[in-house]
């Protein structure tokens, strides 16, 4: 075991000191992270070198003295491991949370939206027969913008949004009603 009892790089010497210790840099953390990645990192492993490199670098320059310890570098690499993990971690949480929340929108509507036919034709006929004074109020709920949002849109107060697209969704269940659509 070699590396161990190089813990420390030669910084003795002209130019080629600096490529040097990036060469006993890279060296020490490929070691660190083939020992310590886990065998689902396997594949990230020149990623989670590069990251570590990074990061020790951004050391370096912050405190304005070079990394000395190989034990620093293993930390490194522990640290970089850890992120990484937590990372991926949270990815798949929050595709596992998508899922979930498709599965609870599937719940509530069991019937896909454009599962009956003619509806579609027979919503935008209804519409376009409601007043236009209560049209837009309509139109807005049904995207889905709150009486709040709506006010801000239409430029008017949310009492008078919440009045007209009541009045109109009671007219356009009506309409429907009357062509056959009742829920």
């Amino acid at each position: 075991m070699k590396w161990l009892s190089e813990s420390r790089p030669r910084h003795e010497g002209g130019g080629g000191a600096a490529l040097e210790r990036m060469t006993w840099l890279r060296k020490v953390l490929v070691q660190a992270l083939y020992q310590l990645t886990p065998s689902e990192l396997g594949g990230y492993r020149e990623d989670l070198c590069q990251a570590a490199l990074v990061r020790v670098l951004e050391v370096e320059a912050r405190e304005r003295e070079p990394v000395r310890t190989a034990s620093y570098l293993w930390y490194v690499a522990h640290a970089v491991i850890a992120d990484e993990l937590r990372r991926q971690h949270r990815a798949r949480e929050k595709a596992m949370e998508m899922e979930r929340l498709e599965a609870q929108v599937t719940e509530l509507h069991s019937v896909p939206p454009m599962a009956t036919p003619g509806l579609r034709e027979a919503l935008q006929a209804c519409l376009e027969e409601l007043p236009a004074s209560r049209r837009p109020f309509v139109v807005l709920h049904l995207q889905g913008f709150t009486p709040s949002e709506a006010s801000r849109v239409l430029n008017t107060e949310i009492k008078r949004v919440e009045n007209l697209t009541y009045r109109g969704l009671e007219a356009l269940r009506r309409r429907l009603a009357a062509r056959g659509y009742a829920p």
